[in-house]
């Protein structure tokens, strides 16, 4: 019996589809990232695992976003550095050197070789009661960490997964066996993730506009053929998260790589031609922006509390960096926001709290 060659092809695609659906677990990709780190650095050892997750463990492995894999960190005691392997399920998705502000902070010892997996771990939470996390495959705020920490409040010394969304961060043993505490999280720099104050005049309500604007224009300048590349948005911005603006000119900056740009404010839009004098080659740094992220008044609010209490006018940038130009390893579409001499990363697919950045 012969197999029809479209309905083969559909099979494998559907196949193919259901496994991305389902998503992967942190073990799903442990040989797979040991491989590369092995060739990449003598004797690298795992020293930690992160991810974002969804309620029952897993990570969708759709497409080469850096969001959606598992972050495998590497130490090599031979060369005194770190690599950051991105992995999903059996899937290689690339590699980088981490180069830490501050070494001593670094995890240098191994991971244990039996580490419960991400999806047991979250599944014996949820059973003992000790922790509900909700969101989907598509939209995952679960934080999970696997590396030795001291101890503290109780806690001794050891390898632990840390568990945590919006307000509650806790932990587990590595092995999954105990549980330390449901502890409130206070999240950046000592204060609770404040409720998202919806913005009026946000960076996503004219990313679309801004596209299809620039394309339009790129085909009656006969360049239609180019592709359309958003790399950066920007603007100053209140405690919502909208453009501190009067016209659209100093409102939301949209900047494409055609030397292009399209400004957006209080529904008034304007178009420029820019000369970058050879400024371009600064572009090298990034990837395209995507046209979906999380918008900037949701970001704002996972910004650490004193940003906006004590600032009225608040810089905010997205960026899709190259690995190798991340301010933040394991992650590349990056909201950086600024409050006078004080800098925070926040990610951008998700909006979750990064870190604190030096200008």
């Amino acid at each position: 019996m012969r197999t029809c060659p479209a309905l083969a092809l559909l099979v494998i695609f559907m196949t193919i589809a259901a496994r991305a659906a389902l998503g992967a677990t942190h073990l799903e990709g442990m040989d797979t990232a040991a491989a590369a780190a092995k060739i990449r650095a003598a004797g690298a050892v795992l020293v930690e695992v992160e991810g974002f997750t969804d309620p029952e463990g897993n990570i969708p492995c759709v497409g080469k976003s850096f969001s959606n894999v598992w972050h495998y960190k590497f130490y090599s005691r031979s060369s005194g550095g770190w690599l950051i392997i991105n992995v999903c399920g059996t899937e290689f998705t690339n590699a980088s050197k981490h180069e830490p502000e501050n070494r001593s902070e670094e995890s240098t010892k191994a991971l244990p070789a039996f580490l419960a997996d991400s999806r047991t771990i979250l599944a014996k939470l949820t059973k003992d009661g000790a922790f509900t996390g909700t969101g989907t495959a598509r939209n995952r705020e679960i934080y999970l960490k696997a590396a030795y920490l001291p101890g503290s409040d109780g806690r001794p010394a050891g390898c632990y997964w840390t568990v945590s969304q919006g307000r509650t961060k806790i932990f587990t043993g590595c092995d999954g066996k105990k549980t330390w505490g449901n502890y409130a999280k206070t999240g950046a720099e000592g204060r609770a993730p404040a409720k998202a104050l919806k913005g009026a005049d946000t960076a996503g309500k004219y990313t679309k506009l801004a596209v299809d604007t620039i394309r339009r224009k790129m085909k009656e300048r006969g360049r239609g053929q180019q592709p359309v590349e958003l790399m950066l948005i920007e603007t100053l911005v209140d405690k919502t998260g909208s453009a501190r603006c009067i016209g659209p000119d100093d409102g939301w900056t949209y900047t494409f790589a055609d030397n292009m740009t399209f400004g957006g404010c209080k529904n008034k839009t304007s178009v420029k031609e820019v000369d970058f004098d050879g400024a371009t080659g600064s572009f090298n740094k990034f990837f395209p922006l995507p046209i979906t992220f999380k918008d900037s008044d949701f970001a704002l609010s996972r910004t650490p509390a004193k940003c906006a209490q004590s600032h009225s006018t608040i810089s905010m940038k997205l960026q899709n960096f190259k690995p190798k130009f991340t301010p933040f390893a394991g992650h590349n579409l990056i909201w950086t926001v600024d409050c006078g001499t004080l800098r925070y990363y926040l990610d951008g697919h998700t909006g979750s709290y990064l870190g604190p950045g030096k200008k």
